[in-house]
């Protein structure tokens, strides 16, 4: 019969060859900044499950060139809560290059050039708060958004982004911030949000707290027929300083109430009396477009 010394001798190379079989170098003298591990300044290969970095709660890489970030780069660390690589050149990012993070609750990826979202790079993760402002990317997986269970706030301004897909966000019913600014989408499909939750208990302040959806700053022309099917109430919806010619009632969909909507700087010529019911503040965030006469006249008497 196996002594115990054996039986842990046993696990703990198994433990090693599954690190192994997992991290596919990532990072080459690498400046980091750690918390639960002060003592290492850089680091080589990946980020796994090692006796000096087990501890490890916080990776901050800033000003580094990191380029790709492959399968198993930060792997199995039970302790970690936040990853924030900044400025380091990523141009791609590998199906599993985070994995087996169960304390993981923000991950920031902002200011690098990556163009794609694949599958497989954040499912399953335990994510809540997501960053991946001023990137370069122009294609999001349809399934690149599915099943993050804890995911509340997805951040993906200043990119290239030139569509939105109504696949995404299926199985992550959390998200309660959607932020797509600065980018270049043309389009609201149907059924955009069918979905996302427009409404979330928030046990931290015991409150609900409304969804928000950040579109301004875009390149949107049209909403399409039941772009808003799926969803009743939400909280903002910003589509100021786009190229919106129309909003028609048909694209309203199963709205029933939004508590703020900007519409400035666009092209409308007049919005529809439903917009209005389902969101009266619009009358005051319909500025610097091309009102008609009577339109104008009409939003005034009901204003005053």
């Amino acid at each position: 019969m196996a002594s115990a010394t054996t039986v842990a001798a046993f696990f703990a190379f198994f433990s090693f060859v599954h690190v192994a079989l997992s991290c596919q170098d990532t990072f080459f003298d690498t400046n980091v900044t750690l918390g639960g591990a002060k003592d290492i300044k850089t680091i080589s290969g990946c980020f796994a499950p090692t006796e000096s970095l087990i501890k490890v709660s916080f990776i901050q890489i800033l000003d580094q060139n990191v380029t790709v970030l492959r399968k198993g780069a930060i792997y199995g660390l039970p302790n970690l809560v936040d990853i924030i690589i900044e400025n380091s050149s990523v141009t791609d990012l590998d199906g599993g290059c985070f994995s087996n993070l169960p304390k993981l609750y923000l991950i920031k990826l902002r200011h690098n050039n990556f163009s794609t979202v694949r599958e497989g790079v954040f499912n399953n993760l335990p994510v809540t708060e997501l960053c991946l402002t001023n990137n370069s990317i122009e294609s999001i997986h349809p399934k690149a958004f599915n099943d993050i269970p804890n995911l509340n706030s997805l951040i993906l301004d200043q990119n290239r982004i030139g569509y939105w897909s109504s696949e995404w966000f299926q199985r992550s019913p959390n998200i309660a911030v959607l932020n797509f600014e600065y980018n270049w989408i043309t389009n609201i499909p149907a059924k955009a949000l069918q979905n996302v939750n427009g409404l979330h208990y928030n046990s931290n302040v015991k409150l609900n707290v409304s969804t928000q959806v950040y579109l301004n700053n875009n390149r949107i022309k049209y909403l399409s027929d039941g772009a808003f099917n799926g969803i009743e109430m939400f909280g903002w919806l910003f589509l100021h300083k786009n190229e919106l010619e129309e909003i028609s009632e048909a694209s309203l969909g199963t709205l029933k109430k939004v508590d703020w909507v900007r519409l400035e700087h666009n092209q409308l010529k007049c919005i529809p009396k439903r917009l209005v019911d389902i969101s009266p503040k619009v009358l005051w965030y319909i500025g610097n477009n091309p009102l008609t006469d009577e339109c104008i006249s009409w939003y005034e008497n009901i204003r005053n």
